[in-house]
């Protein structure tokens, strides 16, 4: 995929935007379906690694194999599908201070970003610490993350954007050309 003037894996580009926004002390990418490929095409940039044993059985054993290997060391989690690779970095800063506020307030939150014209909630999803344990639970029986949002929705706090980016995702070349505006806007960031 070309981004940004650059080609590289749609995982890469989506990771080094967390890592070089300053805002994460660690960004883990769960790999599974060809993890040496994507290893190999991602090696050397900062990024960790975790491996999910069980990626075939659903999203939720890759969400808690990635969860359970930061969980000790954070007071917020961000889970961020690698497909979801155009959210703005004034985004993600605006997602991270809301969490830091709620944890000072020793609030049990959940912080979504939610797309104002269409008043849809989107990706990232920052969880205060309070909450953490309860991800490494989901199950796919369980609805998984949607379940997890489920039991936990008086503790969802929305954080009102305008940002598409936070929508957007990826899974054919179909949908890049549907996304062309903003890819052209990553560019743009580029280019600066």
């Amino acid at each position: 995929m070309r981004l940004g003037g650059v080609e590289a894996p749609l995982i890469k580009h989506t990771a080094m935007k967390f890592l070089n926004s300053g805002l994460f002390d660690e960004v883990v990418v769960v790999l599974g379906h060809d993890a040496g490929e994507i290893l190999k095409a991602t090696a050397a940039s900062g990024i960790k690694y975790v491996y999910s044993p069980h990626y075939k059985e659903g999203m939720s054993y890759s969400v808690k194999v990635g969860v359970s290997s930061v969980k000790k060391f954070s007071d917020i989690v961000a889970i961020h599908p690698g497909d979801v690779p155009f959210i703005l970095p004034e985004t993600l800063r605006r997602l991270t201070e809301a969490a830091v506020q709620d944890l000072h307030n020793v609030k049990e939150s959940i912080i979504i970003p939610k797309y104002v014209p269409l008043s849809k909630g989107g990706h990232p999803l920052l969880i205060t610490k309070p909450l953490i344990p309860y991800v490494t639970e989901i199950s796919e029986e369980g609805k998984g993350l949607k379940g997890f949002l489920s039991k936990f929705r008086t503790r969802i706090h929305y954080v009102p954007t305008h940002d598409l980016g936070v929508l957007a995702d990826v899974d054919t070349p179909e949908d890049l050309r549907r996304n062309k505006e903003l890819m052209e806007r990553e560019s743009l960031q580029y280019t600066r």
